[in-house]
């Protein structure tokens, strides 16, 4: 349900507002008459909420080279450039492949100021769509300090070339958009508000506000099938969630809603330096494909090796400062929620602060071959498998919960019947227990089969139930993972009745 009304309300949001003036950019003049920062004054002196065409004569597309910061947003505008003759907006929805919008309008600037920003907390609603912008410290920022404002991004090419097939050259863009306190919009589920957000050399979005991002191409190029990364050498994440926030989302229940993750040079998604609990209030991550092209069956991986040949980056990195318990729910077991984290050269899912108080909560997503030490896709310690301890007494992100043994599993027709046990005193985790199957994808988890409750009565006793399945799932081999009445999840568990123990069975 709340999915269902964060996409009305984001609907409802991008409804055309009523327009006290139009100004019109006629040239690609740093400054003066019909200049874009002369159209910036125009529009910020006069009342309402105002928009900015382009009606540049000439074959495009049209560069507008910036020489220094233009004007801050101090009132509700539009800077549209689809409105430029021969631009076109994207018609591709995201199960249809990359984007094939024709954009006309390209801004650069020299790499040491912002692009367009407002400082007003209250009363702004900044939209930007359908520009190419490279060149600058950020090529969007929101005001710092919370209130009614808000920034939109729509139908960008953000630190790419006009055409969206390479990285822009000249001065590398460090961050495709800087939310700070204000509430964004970044794409939507329409396919003309889709962004691309690639080739930035920090991240494509840092953001320090409830926002939501959804339907965009970030660290891919316009067709969805090859890498432009964001943050190539760095640690930061494509997407960087900086700040104690609550009601993020990124993706949805819907396929328009799915955001390709995939081709970064590191994590797909950090969650970093927060130090409350607030920061998983109302987190939603789901329907993304992170590690996959546009049509999640070929591998374009995030992380690259580092020196030491380990392999560094992947899918989802939590690593907070916080002391306060907090679980991030990553996925869900609705139709479209979970998310597919594949292939990454790194770990899928990792609590990287190994904190007690940290953990995620895995629901239902598809998340296999991703390359850390040990072929880790979720990890809860350090890299690598972890393995159970008697009783589950140690301690660490999401409680080191032990994952389940499972000793027998058999399938006839829908029906899965599993021997299991958990190893977890009643005095080292909160039960019940969430046991969660999951048919095995050649090292990680495929398609969720099923869930079962371990109950205080059952503690570290086997286990025998009959499940249903999903109608011609293959349920065997398995694995399974076990979270705690707190939401605290464990790793995989070894696959049961897997012939090999590579990607070759």
């Amino acid at each position: 349900m709340r999915i269902v009304t964060m996409a009305c309300v984001v609907g409802a949001l991008v409804s055309p507002p009523a327009l006290a003036a139009t100004f019109v950019v006629g040239n690609t003049s740093d400054a003066g008459a019909g200049s874009l920062r002369q159209a910036i004054l125009d529009a910020n002196a006069a009342a309402g909420s105002n928009e900015i065409h382009f009606a540049i004569p000439g074959v495009g597309p049209h560069t507008i080279a910036l020489a220094s910061q233009l004007p801050g947003i101090t009132s509700s505008l539009t800077i549209d450039g689809f409105t430029q003759s021969g631009a076109v907006p994207n018609t591709n929805a995201t199960f249809q492949g990359g984007l094939n919008a024709v954009l006309q309008i390209e801004l650069t600037g020299t790499g040491g100021f912002y692009g367009f920003y407002t400082d007003r907390a209250n009363d702004v609603i900044l939209t930007v769509r359908g520009l190419v912008m490279h060149g600058f410290i950020a090529n969007l920022v929101g005001a710092p300090v919370a209130g009614s404002s808000q920034v939109r991004a729509f139908g960008n090419y953000f630190c790419t070339n006009a055409d969206g097939s390479a990285v822009a050259p000249g001065p590398a863009t460090t961050t495709g958009i800087i939310t700070n306190a204000t509430p964004a919009f970044i794409g939507g589920d329409l396919a003309s508000q889709r962004n691309l957000i690639s080739g930035c050399s920090n991240s494509a979005i840092n953001i320090q506000s409830p926002s939501q991002v959804r339907g965009n191409l970030i660290g891919t190029d316009a067709t969805g099938s090859f890498a432009l990364p964001n943050g190539l050498g760095s640690n930061s994440g494509a997407i960087a969630i900086s700040s104690d926030i609550a009601n993020v989302g990124i993706g949805g229940d819907d396929a328009t809603a799915r955001n390709v993750i995939s081709g970064n040079g590191s994590f797909a998604i950090v969650l970093s330096n927060l130090s409350g609990a607030a920061q998983y209030v109302g987190l939603q991550i789901q329907g993304n494909y992170i590690g996959t092209d546009w049509s999640g069956l070929v591998a374009l991986p995030n992380g690259y090796p580092d020196p030491a040949n380990a392999q560094f980056g992947g899918g989802i990195r939590l690593s907070s400062n916080q002391n306060q318990p907090s679980v991030a729910v990553i996925g869900g077991f609705g139709a479209g929620e979970a998310n597919l984290i594949a292939w990454n050269r790194g770990v899928g899912i990792i609590a990287a602060s190994n904190k007690s108080s940290e953990g995620f909560d895995s629901r239902g997503n598809w998340i296999h071959h991703n390359r850390a030490v040990g072929r880790a896709n979720l990890d809860i310690g350090d890299i690598g498998p972890t393995a159970n301890d008697v009783g589950d007494a140690d301690i660490g992100a999401n409680g080191q919960q032990n994952w389940p043994e499972i000793l027998a599993a058999s399938q006839v027709g829908d029906q899965l019947t599993v021997t299991y046990r958990v190893d977890t005193a009643i005095t080292s985790a909160s039960y019940p227990l969430r046991i969660d199957f999951y048919a095995n994808a050649m090292g990680g988890s495929g398609l969720w089969l099923a869930q079962d409750s371990y109950a205080v009565a059952d503690a570290q006793q086997a286990r025998t139930i009959t499940l249903s399945v999903p109608p011609g799932a293959k349920a065997i081999p398995c694995v399974s993972t076990a979270t705690d009445a707190n939401g605290q999840s464990s790793e995989f568990s070894p696959a049961f009745d897997v012939l090999f123990e590579d990607d070759f069975d």
